[in-house]
This record gives C-alpha cells, structure tokens and sequence, in this order.
C-alpha cells in the first residue's frame, strides 16, 4: 500500500506557497465585556462549527459551560466576573 507524501514542494510540511486557505484563525479578546452579568458574547465574524475555544483568565472551557447560540454568538451558564480575562478562539469560513 502506497504511502501518501506529506511533504509540500519546499519539503516542509505547511500549506504549499500559493495554496489558499480555506479558513482563518480569529482571536477575540472579551476581557473588557466580563462584568459579573453578561453572559452572551458576539464574535467579530463568523464562526466555522465547531471551532470554538473559549479561555477564560487562560484555561480552555469545556462544552458543558458554554452554549453556542449560532455562528457570531456563545453563552455561558453563569456571567464571568469583572475583570475575568475572556478569549475566544475560532475558525472563520472562508469568503
């Protein structure tokens, strides 16, 4: 059984120089929005399905504290406190 090359033209295994990325990477940062009440927060553009990670002052939160509205909006089970640091990591489709 033949083995599948891994390596692009350069030999490295990245995206080939000139191949286009179907998705990019988004990092939102939340921190100033955290304020013991809110509990919905909006992302800047639009989210892949299930490329969602969300940290909260560092540590990546699990599925079960955060509920994904639709594709700009996530949830929490209960607000973030003031002064929490909020970052959400996503994939944005490509345009």
């Amino acid at each position: 059984m033949p083995i599948k090359n891994v390596f692009n033209d350069e030999g490295g295994t990245g995206l080939e120089v000139g191949a286009q990325n179907a998705q990019t990477t988004q990092i939102d940062d939340f921190t100033s929005q955290t304020n013991n009440e809110k509990v919905r927060f909006n992302t800047s553009k639009d989210m892949t399905t299930g490329s969602l990670n969300v940290y909260l002052n560092g540590l990546r939160q699990r599925s079960s504290r955060i509920s994904i509205i639709d594709d700009r909006n996530f949830e929490f089970q209960q607000a973030p406190s003031t002064g929490d640091i909020l970052e959400a990591v996503y994939l944005t489709p490509s345009e």
